[in-house]
């Protein structure tokens, strides 16, 4: 049986009895979470409502105590205006008290000095008008009172005499006091507390009362008051937050308390179930793994023997194929393991060997780089000293453009497929001035018994890598040679060889370690106790670049403590002609040219334009795009020579307005960049240019192109 149907079965069994107990478990507890909440939060609401109703009760009953004085019988003003001061003071939450007629015209104010006229009160909020068909009291919706000129509402009481009304007494109330009811409450501090009046006006609110005082309350509570006088909603509150309300109508005032509940509260509720229905989920997983566990128990073994396997392979051991394994496709696997770990193995060793070469080709020349920088700077200009090292900068120069092209080919690299520059040159030469420079770097200071004896010996091969085996040989013999000792170096042809030879009189190497001392890393005995032992790599370089330059190395010792020998063998190349070697002629004479360079790299630009200017160009240069523009409108040129990638806008844009330019801008351009994609030099085409050139370029190439667009002198 496949190992895709034992997963699917075990995946069935494990999800199952989950799914189907999350299913029904999440959703009850769930939904009964949710209505838990909302039982509770309109329970609270009722228990505000009726705080506030019986706040307003308690000033009902004060009006109807009032309401039986003999003084109503007589129509002792003076008496019942005597009296209603002394509740007045006793009451904080009243402002006012009052006695009017059915028709509104007032009869006391207590906020009207006696003997004023005083205004009569009217119906504006209708209260009078339902007052008169119950003769029950009533309590009025929000409104300015004329007198105070503040809002507030009044607890209107019948005085009722002979069966008839006589009087309406009414005491105006401030909105605070039901306010600090809705205090008293302890409300959340994230929770809106509200009554509003018949009208849909906020009479008390727990947050910024001061501010919402008189305002209409949402229009969500009011389309919901609209439809029923309780229930639950999602809305919001005058300030845009979103809330879930639970409100009610109140029977005794005919306002409503609505509470404003972030949804953040509620659905925290709700989160709280979820966590619940994730314990419960827990438990049911715990009978899946049951179920997986019975059923998993077919592949426990083979996998068990496949995790072996792998942890051998971080060990670096070779793996075993588990044969007991009742799945076809873990036998594959682990085949497929094995073959990839030799195939990783190769591919590790390849790219240690791409390091290792990398470095040591970094390091010979920035070293020759350096040691001709000080040459320079302390030799005569135009001593032969001078002229040496310029050439070493030149050639090394090279080199190092070599290596940043290879390093960005790196997938070449690791399979073995360096590019050779190669040239006919002469190899006892180049092993006489590897030898010269390291004597003037001071790097055979130690060793005074360094012997070269070279004869003129041809070879087809890059010089670059050929200085690097010598000097890995020559750094190798020095390494191992005491300073008392001896070094011979020698280069000769033998038939259709030239053979390098590299002999010193140092410690040797020991036969066990003959064998492996061109494999990298490989490091004998006799190097483990030097300082300056390295890494190994040396002698693999030689062989490696030995063998592609089509030849062989051999090392040979008699052992510990009597040196050693090491035999590079080349093809012979070809002897050039003696016509080859003098320098070449132009076959025409051109005329200097006018030449703007637009470069913004600062030393690359006036080394450049230096270079231009000894073969007898006139050269004016710019840093970026705009002052490159800005000079090609000034003047005419023949060439302009234009960097890629300037800091204001690129050279393909800088090309483009040259060559729609009314005036006529230079009749040949140049593109000089550090990109080298074809697709790099099709935009430059696209642009305008007339060639395309990838950094860095030296100024005799450069001078042969422009000799090519220069017109005949």
């Amino acid at each position: 049986m496949s190992l895709r149907a034992y997963l699917t079965i075990l995946t069935l069994a494990a999800i199952t009895p989950v799914a189907l107990f999350a299913a029904v478990v999440g959703y009850i507890l769930v939904d009964e979470q949710r209505e838990t909440f909302r039982d509770g939060a309109q329970e609270r609401v009722l228990a505000v409502l009726s705080a506030i109703d019986n706040e307003l009760a308690g000033s009902i009953s004060t009006l109807e105590a009032i309401a039986t004085s003999p003084a109503m019988d007589t129509g002792n003003l003076e008496d019942v205006r005597d009296r209603a001061q002394r509740i007045l003071a006793a009451h904080a939450g009243w402002a006012n008290v009052s006695l009017a007629l059915l028709d509104g015209r007032q009869l006391v104010n207590l906020r009207v000095p006696a003997g004023q006229p005083m205004p009569p009160i009217g119906d504006l909020d209708g209260s009078f008008a339902r007052l008169r068909p119950t003769g029950k009291p009533v309590v009025s919706d929000l409104a300015v009172d004329p007198v105070l000129k503040r809002w507030s509402f009044a607890v209107r009481v019948p005085v009722v005499r002979d069966n008839a009304i006589k009087y309406v007494l009414s005491a105006d109330i401030k909105a605070e006091t039901i306010a600090d009811v809705i205090h008293r409450q302890n409300l959340p501090a994230s929770w809106v507390g509200v009554v509003v009046d018949r009208n849909g006006r906020i009479v008390a609110r727990n947050i910024d009362m001061s501010a919402s005082l008189g305002q209409h309350a949402s229009q969500s509570l009011r389309d919901g008051l609209a439809r029923a006088d309780s229930g639950w909603f999602h809305g919001s509150t005058i300030e845009g937050t979103e809330v879930y309300t639970p409100y009610a109508r109140s029977k005794l005032t005919g306002w409503a308390f609505a509470m404003g509940i972030p949804v953040a509260t509620v659905d925290a509720a709700q989160k709280r179930a979820a966590r619940w229905h994730a314990f419960g989920m827990f438990g049911t997983l715990i009978i899946a793994v049951g179920l997986a566990q019975l059923i998993g128990g077919l592949l426990a073994n083979p996998i068990a023997s496949l995790a072996s396997a792998t942890e051998a392979v971080g060990r670096g051991e070779d793996i075993s194929i588990p044969q007991d394994a009742h799945v076809d496709e873990i036998r594959r696997l682990a085949r497929t393991l094995h073959e990839s770990v030799q195939a990783l193995k190769e591919a590790d060793r390849h790219k240690d060997e791409f390091l290792a070469m990398l470095s040591h080709e970094l390091r010979n020349p920035l070293s020759a780089l350096t040691t001709s920088a000080h040459v320079l700077s302390i030799a005569p200009p135009g001593a032969a000293a001078s002229k040496g090292a310029t050439g070493v900068i030149v050639r090394q120069t090279e080199h190092m453009s070599r290596l940043i092209e290879d390093l960005l080919d790196m997938t070449k690299v690791r399979m073995g497929k360096v590019r050779l520059k190669r040239e006919t040159l002469d190899l006892g030469q180049l092993v006489s001035e590897v030898v010269q420079t390291w004597r003037t770097a001071g790097r055979l200071s130690g060793h005074a018994a360094v012997k070269v004896e070279v004869e003129q010996t041809w070879v087809y091969a890059d010089r670059a890598r050929l200085e690097q085996i010598f000097s890995n040989l020559l750094d190798n013999a020095l390494k191992f040679t005491p300073a008392s000792g001896r070094v011979e170096v020698s280069v000769r042809q033998h038939g259709n060889d030239a053979v390098l030879r590299v002999l010193d009189t140092g410690q040797g190497v020991s036969p066990a370690s003959l064998s492996a001392m061109f494999e990298p890393f490989m490091q004998g005995e006799e190097a483990r106790g030097l300082r300056e032992g390295g890494l190994g790599l040396g002698l693999a370089l030689v062989r490696r670049l030995t063998e592609i330059h089509g030849g062989t190395v051999q090392a040979e010792s008699s052992g510990a403590g009597k040196g050693a020998a090491f035999t590079v063998r080349l093809p012979v190349g070809t002897p050039p002609s003696v016509t080859a070697g003098q320098p070449a002629t132009r076959s025409l004479t051109r005329k200097p040219l006018r030449v703007l360079l637009i470069e913004d790299n600062d030393d690359g630009r006036q080394m450049l334009c230096a270079a231009l200017t000894l073969e007898g160009h006139h050269i004016e240069v710019a840093a970026d795009g705009g002052s490159g523009l800005a000079a090609a409108a000034g003047s005419r040129f023949d060439m302009a020579i234009i960097d890629i990638g300037l800091p204001d806008i690129t050279g393909y844009e800088v090309a483009r307005r040259l060559r729609t330019n009314p005036d006529g801008g230079p009749r040949t351009l140049i593109a000089l960049s550090g990109y080298g994609p074809e697709h790099d030099a099709g935009r430059a085409r696209e642009a305008g240019f007339d060639l395309h050139l990838v950094k860095p370029v030296s100024p005799e190439r450069l001078n042969e192109i422009i000799a090519t667009f220069a017109p005949a002198a």
